[in-house]
């Protein structure tokens, strides 16, 4: 492979890294407007009172995942924060820790990208559960790329 390919993929890497990072604030933003909207137009009906508790509660907790709220602002900005810093570290080296971590951190959002696409369409929330779907699809091609990478490496 010439050194001119081996940038290439390392900018493509880089980029849907970021890509991704993009879509999951925009996706959590969307979501938290959606939990919003479910809320007041369950406040308007008087016979739904029940509706009203779980759709506040899930307004306001999020969904937790061993207790942890994965849509708190402070994870989000964490997680986006380690989605650009990977990002520019793939883009300066080719180091194969690096690399490692990469693909050891997009495979686990990749997970949790499809568990979230599969909830939201089981909440039929079409749009988030797209987002979803091409967030999972970025990060599991930036896990398989830097993968490759890595064991191409020398």
């Amino acid at each position: 492979m010439k050194v001119a390919e081996l940038s290439r993929l390392r900018w493509l890497l880089g980029t849907l890294l970021i890509a991704a990072a993009a879509l999951f604030a925009l996706g959590i933003a969307t979501e938290g407007d959606t939990h919003n909207e479910r809320v007041v137009a369950t406040e308007s009906g008087a016979n739904e009172q029940s509706e009203h508790y779980e759709q506040t509660e899930v307004a306001r907790t999020g969904e937790r995942i061993l207790g942890v709220n994965l849509e708190s602002t402070p994870l989000v900005a964490f997680a986006v924060l380690i989605s650009v810093a990977l990002a520019v570290a793939t883009w300066r080296r080719d180091d194969k820790l690096i690399l490692l971590a990469t693909a050891v951190f997009a495979a686990a959002f990749a997970t949790l990208d499809v568990a979230e696409f599969s909830h939201q369409i089981r909440q039929s929330a079409t749009t988030i559960a797209a987002i979803a779907a091409i967030i999972a699809v970025l990060h599991a091609g930036a896990a398989l790329l830097a993968e490759q990478r890595r064991t191409a490496a020398p």
